[in-house]
């Protein structure tokens, strides 16, 4: 107990009625008509009641996801303090407060407001729960002018991790995981069987069955005996959910729906990932997560084929009519759909998009479609993907078709799988940056066996993934009302200062694994994780609104309170979204680490092989113009004789072409692209 306390305590007698909003304000040297002031306010509206003073203020501890139980010391000396002022009428709120710890246990936590109960002589009082409020941040003078109802942000809150136990999150995640399945040095080839399969490259069976949602936990409970099937149709179907956010986030005139602020930059959910297995290896289980948004799909083609038929309608009545008689002709509705096919041109997928009022979901199960694509249209199709997942603006011109076409936040989710031989057709180079938007997972190459393929034969996949689908439809509407009042998602203190810990010592170990080329995934990863724990809280509270409402009449606006405008990351949610990444930082470094040779060999995917001492004389030249005798003084710094650099420099210009002649004497070395 601080001195300064002490002295605060001091100044009241043990006879008086304890107010703590005339304690804080001599705290905050207050002048005695302020003081007077603040007492008579909190007289009128709550009286002397301290048992209500200590409501109002720890609903204004939870709120702001504040956990000030953090240490053992804290949390028995808030019980003891709680018990000394409002006795037995004080557990709940213990346990309210308690919640913000990661550590909450409500059978612990009872045991221990019963032990405070019957603790005699702890000279611990009140007072010290309204001191703890104001270590806290919370300005406790303040709370005889408004209630804390009146506060702009009505934030949900979630058990946030404290700082004290936070390390115990960081166990099951990234930097965990890492430790036990990254290989050092070279990486071995990217196809691997399931039985040398390493433990860090799986993360479903790493999960607490107990912390998933209703959604999540039915995927888990169909799949988890195989941990590398059940990651594959976890991720397909979180990639869904991804896609069916976006969709629901409106537009920049009228947003709705859910987002994040990361890096100052607004972030919705949708998420591109691959999945790449031996061919015959079960990946079409994966086609199932795409059935969890056909109800969305068939909503969309119910409403096109009712504005067909009002437009045919229409358009009769306008052809019946006389040509002085007619107005504008009517409009015909465009064809909207959910789905953007991986085989369609830029332009093609840039109109559906648009159609869709800036969305859509590309999700593939033969990437070869996507491929061709990429590779017959490559930079428009590849400019298009980078830019959307950062939501940046895309625009259109089609001149001999009169079409110019100008989306504002894109949000485009992409889902593909493939084998391990079509990958390097999908990403020819990593250096344009499209690559590192991408999360990897392999489904390892199963033993040879026929294995038992009745053993789920209580009802059809097709079944189960159509019914999560209808669960998930309400979602989407719910969102969608929140139309001109978006909810922000956020991560609580403690949980932001450990994603930043963990993606700093992510890039550090990467980076020297792997070279400076990683950098991009390592950034883009993180993002993905923020996005992940943004998709999992959010299907969280639909979970938790399931088994409260009405289903007879279920009303999809009540899953979000109308005055919410933020919902926090639950600690359950961020501590699976990290575990999930922690696997495919993993799977995706290996990918890296085959496809992309820039580090080593800048040029090898253009089929150029330098020697060992050529690259290293390139490298050590400088980007743009440098002289000749630049290049010798680098090769010469490597003991290159003179005479070999000038073969060497003249190799560069006219046979390998990696380097610029720009007149006699002075080449240029192109600048080399960043992802």
């Amino acid at each position: 107990m601080s001195i300064l306390m002490l002295t605060n305590m001091a100044t009241f007698n043990n006879n008086e009625v304890f107010d703590p909003i005339a304690w804080a304000a001599l705290d905050n040297s207050y002048s005695d008509s302020q003081l007077e002031l603040c007492n008579q306010i909190d007289k009128s509206i709550h009286g002397n009641d301290t048992k209500t003073q200590v409501r109002i203020i720890s609903a204004e501890i939870v709120s702001r996801v504040i956990d000030i139980t953090c240490g053992y010391e804290n949390w028995l000396k808030l019980g003891f303090a709680l018990a000394d002022g409002l006795s037995e009428d004080g557990r709940s709120i213990y346990h309210d407060l308690s919640r913000m710890n990661s550590c909450y246990n409500p059978t612990e936590c009872d045991k221990q407001y019963t032990a405070c109960l019957r603790g005699k002589g702890s000279g611990v009082t009140i007072k010290t729960f309204f001191q703890m409020a104001k270590e806290a941040g919370i300005d406790i003078s303040e709370f005889g002018k408004a209630h804390p109802s009146a506060q702009t942000v009505s934030a949900t809150y979630a058990n946030a991790p404290s700082a004290i136990n936070i390390e115990k999150v960081g166990k099951s995640t990234i930097s965990g995981i890492l430790d036990n399945g990254m290989a050092d040095g070279v990486m071995a080839e990217v196809a691997e069987n399931a039985s040398t399969r390493g433990n860090g490259y799986t993360f479903s069976d790493k999960l607490d069955l107990e912390n998933m949602v209703g959604f999540t936990r039915t995927i888990m409970d169909l799949h988890g005996k195989e941990p590398a099937k059940c990651d594959g149709q976890l991720i397909g179907a979180l990639n869904a959910v991804s896609g069916l956010m976006g969709g629901a986030n409106g537009s920049t005139e009228q947003r709705s729906g859910i987002y994040g602020i990361y890096d100052g930059h607004r972030v919705f959910a949708p998420i591109y990932n691959i999945v790449f297995s031996v061919a015959g290896n079960s990946k079409s289980n994966l086609k199932y997560c795409r059935m969890l948004l056909h109800p969305i799909k068939a909503e969309m083609r119910r409403k096109y084929e009712a504005e067909k038929m009002e437009y045919e309608a229409n358009m009769a009545a306008w052809e019946n009519k006389g040509k002085k008689e007619r107005c504008a002709v009517p409009k015909e509705p465009q064809y909207l759909d959910p789905f953007v096919p991986g085989n369609s041109s830029s332009s093609a997928v840039y109109r559906a998009i648009d159609a869709n009022g800036g969305w859509g979901i590309m999700f593939e199960t033969e990437a070869d479609t996507t491929s061709n694509m990429l590779n017959s249209d490559y930079g428009n199709y590849s400019d298009l993907m980078r830019k959307a997942h950062h939501h940046e603006s895309l625009s259109m011109s089609r001149v001999t078709d009169k079409i110019h076409i100008d989306i504002e936040e894109p949000r485009l989710s992409i889902f593909l799988t493939c084998t391990h031989g079509q990958l390097p057709s999908l990403f020819p180079t990593f250096e344009n940056g499209l690559g590192s938007r991408f999360l990897f997972l392999e489904l390892p190459d199963e033993d040879i066996d026929f294995h038992n393929v009745f053993a789920m034969s209580d009802k059809p996949l097709e079944d189960t993934y159509k019914k999560l689908g209808n669960d998930l439809l309400p979602l989407y509407h719910a969102m969608q009302m929140r139309t001109g009042h978006p909810i922000q998602f956020v991560m609580s203190q403690s949980q932001q200062h450990e994603f930043i810990e963990t993606y700093r010592g992510m890039l550090h170990e990467q980076f020297k694994m792997l070279g400076k080329g990683i950098r991009a995934f390592i950034f883009r990863m993180a993002l993905e994780c923020f996005r992940y724990a943004m998709i999992l809280t959010t299907l969280r509270r639909l979970d938790e609104w399931q088994k409260t409402c009405d289903t007879s009449n279920p009303d999809p606006s009540t899953i979000f309170r109308d005055v919410e405008n933020a919902l926090v990351c639950d600690d359950r949610d961020f501590l699976t979204a990290m575990t999930i990444m922690g696997c495919l930082i993993n799977h995706t470094a290996r990918v890296y680490a085959i496809l992309a040779k820039e580090d080593d060999n800048p040029f090898a995917r253009k089929g150029i092989k330098l020697k060992a001492e050529e690259l290293k004389v390139y490298n050590a030249l400088p980007e743009g113009d440098f002289l000749t005798s630049d290049f010798i003084e680098a090769a010469e710094s490597l003991k290159i004789p003179e005479r070999t650099a000038q073969r060497m420099l003249s190799q560069f210009c006219n046979v390998y072409r990696i380097v610029n002649p720009v007149r006699r004497g002075l080449y240029n070395k192109p600048k080399r692209k960043e992802d």
